[in-house]
């Protein structure tokens, strides 16, 4: 299976390393990508943590992860499955109309398409969500209303799939998120 992950600066450490490394270790190609940066350059993930005495997550610099494939060599057909994880990026890269173009491939083509956190709001981007049950960080609630997808609260370690999309809350449930990833009929059909 080849797969596409759409990340940058600022991309939730666990939720794209974790990923990144689990389908590279069973064989599946996986390939990075952003906006503004080459094949071979880095980005800066960002580590979160909760602490139940702040109203938000804390978050600090986290590691160094190279870019695979330049934005503008990206071809969606020669991928199975897109792969957007969570973290700030997320605010910044759902604005980009290569982002949104590629993204909506995946949508319109019914490819395997998984998120976990604010991944989801680089769908919410595209106006394709219209419908579909969603969930994310819960700070993504209000936009999955304003594009008309059915939002599900869910708690850290849960998990929506609806058709083609497998969609994850947080990163304390990337097991989950991987289960239903790896136990999608999509996935088992290219596999």
């Amino acid at each position: 299976m080849n797969i596409l992950c759409i990340c940058g600066d600022w991309s939730e450490d666990y939720e794209l390393a974790v990923p990144y490394h689990f389908f590279r270790a069973l064989g599946h190609t996986v390939h990075t990508t952003t906006t503004g940066k080459a094949d071979g350059d880095y980005i800066t993930t960002c580590i979160h943590d909760l602490n139940p005495k702040y109203q938000a997550v804390t978050e600090w610099a986290g590691h160094r992860f190279k870019i695979d494939v330049g934005l503008n060599s990206v071809d969606p057909d020669e991928y199975d499955m897109l792969l957007l994880p969570g973290g700030r990026a997320c605010e910044t890269l759902r604005n980009n109309p290569t982002i949104q173009a590629v993204t909506s491939d995946f949508i319109d083509n019914k490819k395997l398409t998984t998120a976990i956190c604010r991944g989801s709001q680089i769908l919410f981007a595209t106006g394709k969500m219209k419908g579909y049950n969603v969930t994310g960080n819960p700070v993504c609630e209000a936009e999955a209303k304003l594009a008309g997808a059915h939002w599900k609260r869910r708690d850290f370690e849960s998990v929506v799939v609806d058709d083609f999309f497998v969609l994850g809350t947080e990163f304390p449930g990337l097991y989950a998120w991987l289960n239903k990833i790896y136990t999608h009929p999509l996935f088992k059909k290219v596999i």
